[in-house]
């Protein structure tokens, strides 16, 4: 390659005739070369374009007639002769160095569009490719030759399009090529121009230049001439076919010009497309041209990554100028197709200025957005944030300010609109460095909202009225001082126009420490946790909006109120006061807890105790060493919970003590039994903490549920918000309870050693072979896999042209290399299946938020991807891949192609039940629409959905009813019903059946008095069931609650609403009208009945009533016991008057005063005789007697001896398993039944329907009396063998009744015998004990056997 360069369009050899500077650079130079690239896949682009295409020459690319133009002022010295021209003259060769004139349009016609005012911004790929090469001054743009800066630097060549760099673009006369001359037709004349320094040197040629041509003109259809060009440089023209033109041409270049390098810059971003699938796109591109292609490498995962706008990647293209030229013209082409829209992030612009740029007044960037598309988003910027405010610059000179990357100014749109606005944002900025100047302002704290804010001005009219800007200090920060900012001539008025607004507030003071003086801990430690409550439950916030004002809450107790007007303050200051009052001491306690487990009650435990015990717990700061504060709220939600605002009562205040009581003792049983809380340092070197973090993390995922992880600080211990910053320290901070921190220190330091011993063995580095095919699934979306693998294996991974390095030590790389090959293996045993599904059957597929399709690929771990819709609704579903392969895939995936790719196995498997779903899908997927009025869908859906429901369970069908907005105006609905063939037919058939009902139905409405309404209804609804289902209406009670609709009774109106078939309500109709003249027509007469005997009326859950209402046809209303006086035994009749008269002579006779008779029982065998009130339902069943106590009550039931177990009355006998023991060994024990019962007699008054029932009753009571005196007596008999208890017992019990009946006694024989219970015998004392006898002399003889 030529060491001799060209400045300034000047030649350094310019002494010498052209023939003799090609003789001097001649040299052999036609080495064949393969391109150097990188093969990527395209991640998300299109397939090659179809110049890049292997089959399509790039000489023949017609979409070359656009290529865009170069810029003004960015062509480089030594290219600066090659130049298309027209047909021109030769001059002279110049004995004096000759100087280009690059810009003039009548030398170099295709350069471009005839010079403009230069641009603003930096030239960009824009939507209009003529604006692709403009430069900006002149300095943006210009390219490198021979790796040779020629003009600008490299750096701000990225920012822009390269230019031409004085490689001519050949000139041709076809209608479809550049340049407008036309010859002949069907022949081409095409020629270009090259500065002699262009070209090889003598030496190097293999021929004389007129040989080499005559050589090609042989060879070619073609033919080429050499000619003297304008300016000393040299026109190769080629005349013919048009192919074959081109290809002399370049032929002719590829033998006579020296290699040249040129260097794009291209956005990173559109690499992938520029390189292609496995670098198919940049082969073809350098296959066609001749030209050698390299594009700067990146690392893999960076790729895939979406780039911002002055992200660039160097393209360097090295041949000669002819293939240098057309590879170019590929390569912009390729970005201009997918670069016409651009984002930018400007992270170098401080803050300050983003007011003025965003002002309203700002006419220049309105203008550039106006009818262009351009967004651009400044964010509103009126505090500082966590950093130290600006300095105050002495005399008001101009301010520096820093910028903030975490609020950047974002562009968007056209790339050449991003670009220019960038350049003018830039260029405002630098105008504002020099303009704007800084000044502090003093104002209290409380008034700064109202200077500029919600309740102030806004920033704009203060801009426009001052021309300055103000910065407050952020929430939470004390200071006074206002930041102005503006021209150091608008400043003061600035500041005025603050005092203004600042001094226009009102403001009042509340002492909330006054309210609550005598608080056990002080008032001041009161008004402390009245601040500290209300402000973390952002109670205050609630005032300030009401009011428009702001409160500024002073820990002290000094609060300060500020609001527009008085009134409005001292309105806020009395609600503030009735708040206070609200919440005495009684609602708080402070705790004491030690600070490891602050973030646990703040994350768990406070949830628990507020849900248990409604008490709200506040967990202090990290930083701050205030106690934990308790405060009683109530039972009720946190969302719903309102603060009170009134003095509680003693009662409530004992209440909120017994509450905090409970969630202290709460909170203390969840940490006592903890160890002592220790602390310990480690050490670890700063370059490890990373390592250790993610290693702590794993040793806290894996605890216990419900363990307390160790606190764990890096670097030294933590710094308060604004304290001055320390150097990291080379330690770890643990603290915790002991043996836990003990144990994860011996961890950590198994764990740093470990870190160390492979750092020495770092450099190990393994390379292995890994398919380029599967690289994107290694890299995963935005390097997730690959650095996922890095993080886990803990090793570098690097993946570069089919080439896989694993670097680091060597246990872990081998490591990483078996699973990356195993996943190679796994990929290589993977299948893909392409099913054909129709569209409308993905909906069902893919499932509600995808469920069905992500439960196949859980189960089978594979992907299923069907193609995304347009509005993009199952986008989560349908995609399950990571790698970018996934999304090209989608892109050019058919609408009903749904792709199953994974394992062999599992793809089979998900392949074979997918469609299985299909088929079930397809079997119940028949669909109809039934047409209703809609005025019938409430009737249909019914309350709650119920009817809606019912109808989808009973027939198995879905059933989708339009919404409002979507029935026309026609009135009627189009229900849709869908499901099997069968399910489909049942449930149109009912909807149908309904519909025809419906638009049958009428409605008509009855003004009935509502002394009637209960009557029609009847009791439980009995008499309007009746009379539906008589007139032929529905018998279901939902229906029959839609057929006849009653008001409600705190509702005014009496209208009664019948609904449904005519003749049905006609016939309805006439019933009720006729039961309420029959009600009109009916009397009510009254019977005395004593209270005594209105039970007799009433029967067991009123059947009686009901008995006697519907046997005479009347209604019976008997006073409730609740009444008093005569009402009390007045029963009323109502009906027709023979009827009245029939029931009232019924009632009277069945409750007239029966024959009775007083027998006085002593009070002492009352509850022997009655026998839990067996012996009264017997009387009354036998001989409709009932027993009465003329008004006392009856004795308090005697407590039931029981078997002594003291030494007092006799010992518990030995319970053995050995038959031999004896009878002897038992336990008896004798007690009078009456002993302890109460003396005296209380009657028993018999009354029944006849003398002879009396009689009867009182025979058996006189025997009841008899046998009770002869039962005073109960024994206790306990066996020491239980199995002796079933010979008690015998067969069928055989035995114990022959006892009972030999003695005349009651025994009852426990059911658990095991337990040592004894053999209950009551009787008198002579039976009892005859039948102990018995008893002993059976289980005797029983032990003898």
């Amino acid at each position: 390659m030529s060491a001799d360069t060209t400045t300034n369009g000047t030649s350094a050899s310019a002494s010498m005739s052209a023939a003799e500077r090609m003789m001097q650079e001649h040299a052999a130079h036609d080495t064949e070369h393969q391109p150097t690239i990188e093969e990527v896949p395209d991640e998300d682009g299109p397939r090659p374009a179809p110049s890049a295409a292997p089959s399509l020459p790039i000489t023949a690319d017609p979409s070359r007639a656009h290529t865009p133009a170069a810029p003004e002022g960015g062509v480089s010295e030594k290219a600066a002769g090659k130049k298309p021209m027209r047909d021109a003259a030769p001059e002279p060769t110049a004995k004096k160095p000759v100087t280009l004139d690059t810009k003039s349009e009548e030398l170099f016609p295709s350069l471009g569009a005839p010079k403009t005012q230069p641009a603003a911004a930096p030239s960009m790929w824009s939507r209009k490719p003529a604006a692709v090469a403009r430069a900006a001054n002149g300095t943006n743009g210009t390219a490198q030759v021979n790796g040779k800066s020629q003009g600008a630097s490299k750096a701000s060549s990225r920012a822009s399009t390269p230019s031409s760099a004085g490689l001519m673009t050949p000139s041709s006369t076809a209608a479809s090529q550049r340049g407008p001359n036309l010859s002949l037709p069907g022949r081409n004349s095409e020629s270009i121009m090259l500065d002699p320094s262009m070209l090889k040197k003598r030496d190097q040629l293999k021929k004389p230049v007129n040989e080499i041509l005559r050589d090609i003109n042989k060879r070619s259809k073609a033919k080429v001439e050499m000619k003297n060009g304008p300016g000393g440089t040299l026109v190769f023209e080629g005349t013919g076919p048009t192919d074959d033109v081109r290809i002399a041409l370049k032929e002719a270049a590829n033998q006579i010009c020296a290699n040249h390098n040129l260097i794009i810059p291209i956005p990173a971003s559109i690499r992938g497309r520029v390189v292609g699938k496995q670098g198919a796109t940049i082969q073809a591109i350098s296959k066609n041209t001749g030209a050698k292609i390299n594009i700067s490498r990146q690392e893999a995962a960076k790729i895939l990554e979406e780039d911002d706008l002055d992200e660039m990647v160097d393209v360097t293209i090295e041949g000669d100028p002819f293939a240098v030229q057309m590879a170019r013209d590929d390569i912009e082409r390729i970005v201009n197709e997918h670069t016409s829209t651009a984002s930018s992030r400007l992270k170098h612009i401080a803050p300050e200025y983003y007011p003025f740029l965003a002002a309203p007044g700002n006419a220049r960037m309105a203008a550039m957005q106006r009818d262009r598309d351009l967004q651009m988003q400044i964010p509103q910027y009126t505090a500082f944030s966590q950093h130290a405010p600006p300095q105050v610059p002495a005399n008001r000179g101009p301010a520096s300010f820093a910028p903030q990357a975490n609020m950047p100014i974002q562009l968007s749109g056209d790339r050449q609109a991003v670009a220019e606005m960038k350049a003018e944002i830039d260029r405002q900025v630098a105008e504002l460095q020099r303009q704007l100047t800084l000044e502090q302002v003093n104002v209290e704290r409380g008034r700064h909202q109202f200077v500029v804010g919600d309740l102030g001005t806004s920033l704009n009219d203060f801009l426009a009225e001052t021309g300055c800007s103000v910065i407050l200090p952020p929430d939470g920060h004390d200071a006074d001082e206002l930041l102005v900012v503006g021209p150091p001539d608008r400043i003061d008025q600035a500041v005025e126009k603050i005092e203004e607004l600042a001094s226009a507030m009102a403001s009042a003071q509340a002492d909330i420490m006054k309210t609550h003086q005598s608080a056990p801990r002080g008032g001041q430690a009161h008004a402390r946790d009245v601040t500290r409550y209300l402000q973390q439950r952002q109670a205050l916030q609630h005032i300030e909006q009401q009011y428009g004002a702001r409160i500024e809450a002073n820990p002290s107790g000094q609060w300060q109120i500020y609001a527009k007007d008085p009134k409005s303050a001292l309105k806020a200051r009395s609600d503030v006061l009735n708040l206070i009052q609200g919440h005495p001491p009684t609602r708080f306690s402070p705790l004491e807890v030690d600070p490891f487990y602050h973030q646990h009650l703040r994350q768990q435990a406070a949830q628990q105790v507020r849900k248990q015990h409604g008490v709200h717990v506040i967990v202090p700061d990290e930083f701050d060493d205030s106690p934990i504060l308790l405060v009683y709220e109530d039972s009720s939600t946190p969302s719903d919970y309102e603060l009170p605002r009134k003095a509680p009562s003693a009662q409530d205040a004992q209440a909120f003590e017994r509450a905090l009581q409970e969630a202290q003792q709460h909170i203390l049983d969840m940490i006592s039994g903890q160890q002592q809380i220790v602390s310990q340092e480690v050490e670890a070197p700063l370059k490890f903490h990373d390592k250790v973090r993610k290693h702590v993390d794993r040793h806290h995922a894996d605890l216990p549920q419900g363990q307390i992880p160790v606190q764990v600080g890096y670097g030294g211990q933590r710094q308060a918000p604004g304290a001055q910053k320390r150097a990291p320290q080379p330690t770890v901070h643990l603290r915790g309870p002991q043996d836990n921190v003990d144990a994860i220190m011996q961890s950590l330091l198994a764990f740093i050693e470990q870190e160390k011993q492979d750092e020495l063995e770092r450099g190990f580095t393994l390379a292995f072979d890994f398919p380029q095919k599967y690289a994107s699934f290694l890299i995963g979306r935005g390097g997730e896999n690959i650095n996922r693998l890095r993080d886990e294996f803990d090793v570098d991974i690097q993946l570069q042209e089919g080439k896989c390095e694993v670097k680091g030590p060597e246990a872990k790389a081998n490591a990483a290399k078996k699973h990356i090959l195993d996943m190679a293996k796994k990929l290589e045993d993977e299948a893909t299946h392409h099913l054909s599904i129709p569209a409308q059957f993905h909906r069902d597929l893919i499932g509600p938020q995808g469920t069905q399709v992500n439960r196949l690929q859980d189960r089978y771990g594979v992907r299923v991807n069907f193609p995304r819709t347009r509005n993009g609704g199952d986008d989560g579903a349908s995609e399950a891949g990571d790698a970018p392969a996934s999304r090209k895939q989608q892109q050019q995936q058919q609408p009903n192609e749904v792709i199953v790719k994974g394992p062999s196995k599992g793809a089979d498997a998900c392949r074979d039940e997918l469609l299985s779903l299909l088929q079930y899908v397809k079997d119940n997927s028949f669909s109809t629409t039934v047409s209703v009025a809609q005025s019938q869908i409430p009737s249909l859906i019914g309350s709650g959905g119920r009817e809606m429901e019912a109808l989808r369970l009973e027939t198995g069908a879905q059933v989708d009813v339009p919404s409002a907005k979507d029935i026309g105006p026609s009135g009627r609905a189009e229900i849709r019903i869908k499901g099997s063939k069968q399910a489909v037919e049942a449930a149109k058939k009912l909807i149908e059946e309904r519909a025809k009902q419906f638009d049958n139905t009428v409605t008509r409405n009855l003004d009935i008095e509502k002394k009637h309404h209960r009557t029609i209804i009847g009791a439980g609804g009995a008499n309007l069931t009746s009379l539906i289902e008589r007139a032929g209406g529905p018998t279901d009670s939902r229906s029959r609650a839609r057929t006849v609709r009653f008001p409600k009774s705190e509702a005014e109106g009496n209208t009664i609403r019948i609904e449904g078939e005519s003749a049905m309500v006609e016939k309805l109709c006439a019933a009720i009208l006729a039961h309420v003249s029959d009600q009109d027509s009916q009397t009510t007469d009254v019977a005395e009945v004593k209270p005594d005997k209105h039970r007799l009326l009433i029967g067991r859950g009123g059947e009686t009533r009901r008995q006697l209402e519907q046997q005479f046809g009347v209604t019976i209303n008997v006073p409730r016991q609740t009444e008093s006086g005569p009402q009390r035994s007045q029963v009323k009749i109502a009906g027709q008057p023979e009827a009245v008269e029939k029931a009232k002579a019924h009632i009277l006779d069945i409750t007239k005063d029966q024959e009775g008779e007083t027998i006085q029982v002593p009070r002492k065998y009352h509850h022997v005789i009655a026998d839990n009130n067996q012996f009264f339902r017997r009387l009354r069943n036998d001989h409709k007697v009932s027993v009465d106590h003329a008004g006392q009550k009856p004795p308090p039931r005697a407590s039931a001896p029981t078997p002594k177990r003291d030494a007092n009355g006799g010992a518990m006998p030995l319970i053995t398993d050995d038959p031999s023991s004896g009878s002897n060994a038992h336990s008896w024990e004798l007690h009078d039944l009456h002993g302890s019962s109460e003396e005296g007699e209380i009657p028993w008054v018999l009354a029944g329907p006849s003398p002879e029932a009396i009689a009867a009753a009182k025979a058996k009571l006189d025997k009841a009396l008899a046998d009770a005196a002869k039962q005073d007596t109960v024994g206790f008999l306990i066996l020491p063998d239980p199995r002796a208890y079933r010979h008690v017992v015998g067969p069928g019990g055989s035995e114990i009744n022959r006892i009972r009946k030999k003695t005349g006694t009651k025994i009852q024989v426990p059911k658990d015998q095991s337990q040592g219970e004894a053999i209950e015998i009551t009787g008198s004392k002579e039976g009892v004990e005859e039948a102990r006898d018995v008893i002993l002399e059976v289980v005797a003889r029983n032990a003898r056997e």
